[in-house]
């Protein structure tokens, strides 16, 4: 039989776990999901849980419970602190942190694609009062040089 590399694993402690490693209450804990306060320790106690459920905890828990059921391959420290660009080597990271830093990157992309609209908004204007400005001083221009013919046509008059 061909190994497709999953791992049995008691998902209800996995949750209780990680729900204490939040120091999240059991109360807090069921309020989030929606359910009942005696049917929170149900969920620790089982060792299988619905797909959608599960879901739903990934979330409130902030944790993918989906990868402790397959054997994911290493990473290296290494690799993963240059993927996160601070080069520390000695970083331990998981799912959450470079999930996290990805979110940051994310929005640093979109707040500078928004600033380049910006940008491209305020260069328009700049463009435009300069060719007024332009405008502007080719009509003063033309006004100093009329004046300058018309006061040399006068003192040849006299």
């Amino acid at each position: 039989m061909f190994d497709i590399g999953l791992k049995e694993i008691h998902i209800g402690k996995a949750i209780d776990k990680r729900r204490e490693d939040l120091n999240m209450t059991k109360t807090e804990f069921g309020r989030q999901i929606g359910i009942r306060q005696q049917h929170v320790n149900k969920i620790f106690e089982n060792e299988s849980i619905e797909t959608g459920k599960l879901v739903k905890i990934c979330h409130i828990l902030n944790f993918n419970f989906f990868t402790l059921y397959c054997n994911l391959p290493n990473v290296s420290a290494n690799l993963s602190s240059i993927a996160l660009g601070d080069g520390n080597a000695q970083n331990i990271i998981g799912d959450t942190a470079i999930a996290s830093q990805l979110e940051l990157q994310k929005q640093k992309i979109e707040d500078m694609a928004e600033n380049k609209e910006i940008l491209k908004d305020q260069i328009e204007t700049l463009k435009s009062q300069v060719k007024l400005l332009e405008s502007t001083l080719l009509s003063k221009d033309n006004i100093i040089n009329d004046k300058d013919y018309l006061i040399k046509m006068l003192k040849e008059k006299d």
